[in-house]
Formats: C-alpha cells, sequence, structure tokens
C-alpha cells in the first residue's frame, strides 16, 4: 500500500459541563423561591379541598392557575429568578433615591459668566451687551472627494464674498480629546459601587471591556458658525439686517454643502458655547 497524504478523520473532542443541582443548592435564591411557591401552591390546594363553596373552589383555582403561570414565566429556573433578583433590586434603589439623574437646565444668564449675552430672542437672533446681535449655527460638512475640490472651493470662496463688508463671521471647529476615555470613568465608578449581583457585574465587565478593547479611530467633531448682525439700537433693527444678511448667506452655505442650522433654543445655544469653551477648538 502506498502512501497518501489522506488520514482518517478523528472523532470530534467532547466537553462535559458537570452542573451543580440547583434544586438542592439552598445557598441559592432559587431554592428558597422555589419552596416558597410550592408551600403557597400547597396551601391553595389544600384550602381548595377544604371549602364546599362552589365560587370560592373556581376563584381558588384561577388563582393556583395564575400562581404558576408566574412561576413558569418569571421564576422557573435559576437564570429567571437572579434577573428578577436584579430589576426588583434595581427598583427597590430607585425607590430609595440611589438612581438620580440630573437634569441640567440651563438659564440664559449663567451665559454672562462666559459671553456677555443679554438675552435670546425667536428665531435665534442673540442680543448682546453694547447693543450687539448675532446668529449662532451648527454646521454638518459633507466630504468632499478629491474631483469635487476645486467646485467646492468656489462655493466656499462665494459664501464669503456674499457676507457683507466690516461684518463679523467666524467658523469654528471643535474635536473632542478620547471621547471613550469618559465612559470607561463612568463603566469603573458605577463597577465600583456595584451591588455584588453577577448578572450585573459580568455586563459592566463586558461593557468596560468592549470600549478598552475597541481600537478603531473615533472622529468626533462639532462645526459652528457665527454671523455678526452688528450694532443695532433695538430688536426690530436687528430683525431687518437678519432678513438682509442670512437668508443669502443660508443659502450660499447649503450650495457648498455645509448644511446650516440656526441655534434658536437657549439650551442649545448654552450647550453650545459650553462645547466651544470646553473643547479642543482647532
Amino acid at each position: 500500500m502506498s502512501d497518501t497524504p489522506y488520514s482518517p478523520p478523528k472523532p470530534p473532542k467532547t466537553i462535559t459541563k458537570i452542573q451543580d443541582d440547583e434544586y438542592l443548592d439552598f445557598t441559592s435564591p432559587f431554592t428558597w423561591v422555589l419552596m416558597g411557591f410550592v408551600g403557597v401552591s400547597l396551601f391553595v390546594i389544600s384550602k381548595i379541598g377544604n371549602i364546599q363553596n362552589d365560587k370560592i373552589q373556581t376563584a381558588l383555582v384561577g388563582i393556583l392557575v395564575m400562581w404558576l403561570y408566574i412561576w413558569l414565566k418569571y421564576f422557573s429556573t435559576s437564570e429567571k429568578v437572579e434577573k428578577q433578583f436584579t430589576i426588583y433590586g434595581f427598583k427597590w434603589a430607585d425607590m430609595r433615591g440611589k438612581h438620580v439623574i440630573n437634569k441640567f437646565e440651563i438659564p440664559v444668564q449663567f451665559l454672562e459668566q462666559i459671553v456677555p449675552i443679554v438675552a435670546i430672542h425667536a428665531g435665534g437672533i442673540i442680543e448682546f451687551k453694547d447693543n450687539k446681535w448675532g446668529i449662532l449655527m451648527e454646521t454638518n460638512p459633507m466630504r468632499i472627494s478629491d474631483e469635487e475640490r476645486a467646485a467646492h472651493e468656489k462655493k466656499i470662496e462665494k459664501v464669503v464674498n456674499g457676507i457683507p463688508a466690516n461684518t463679523h463671521f467666524k467658523t469654528i471647529s471643535c474635536s473632542r480629546l478620547q471621547p471613550r476615555k469618559p465612559i470607561q470613568s463612568y463603566l469603573l465608578e458605577v463597577s465600583n459601587n456595584s451591588n455584588g449581583k453577577r448578572a450585573t457585574d459580568q455586563h459592566l465587565a463586558g461593557l468596560y471591556t468592549k470600549v478598552a478593547e475597541d481600537g478603531t479611530p473615533v472622529i468626533s467633531w462639532k462645526y459652528y458658525a457665527f454671523q455678526s448682525l452688528g450694532k443695532q439700537p433695538n430688536l426690530e433693527a436687528a430683525r431687518i439686517q437678519y432678513g438682509a444678511v442670512m437668508p443669502g448667506l443660508l443659502k450660499n452655505m447649503r450650495g457648498a454643502k455645509l448644511q446650516p442650522r440656526i441655534y434658536e433654543d437657549p439650551n442649545e445655544i448654552a450647550t453650545a458655547y459650553r462645547t466651544m469653551f470646553s473643547e479642543m477648538v482647532v
């Protein structure tokens, strides 16, 4: 018989996992929950046999069926019991005020500590001190291919040429440094204050590992543009200047694929200024 590269297939290796008998583990919450359900079921069954009233017997049978349904749906395995303990533990902690979500409502007045804002009017017109006015916008520039670059530069030039003379216009781009770092710090803090439940700890550990091992580059940018309306005596004059400047500017910016959006909500304006002063500005 000549030698050949053929070799007979090997049987697959099997791994036998020995599981603990959860019905006999008195350290497991599942065992105590099971005993409680069995005890209540036996008590209801005994009442059904001792009571001669048909209506009461029917009601007790209905209660028993509902009891068994609850058992099968929520408590029939140790995993289900652990899940319910985690859910109700979270709700109990929430009732005690352990899960507080702070809602930040930023009044316009706080901005005076950073920028001299007096008020924010309808349409997003911002009134500054010394009778100065302006508009803050968010832009979302689209990616431009090399073939489109020459045409895009002409459109940007059109945007600049469309700005009235002696008018302040500024674009700002903010890059966020290591955006995963705050997430990792938060997960570590939550893990350190964990309630010790296995499912919770495994979930937090999995989230942290996924974030920590993810080495894909992250580009996180925010783009803003500010158009001054100059020095005006009142809001009515500022609105007139707005009508003279903004429609043409917005049209040219859309043509250059900058996708501008004027901030009108005071909280959005507050958040934008906070971002511009706290992130890395390029």
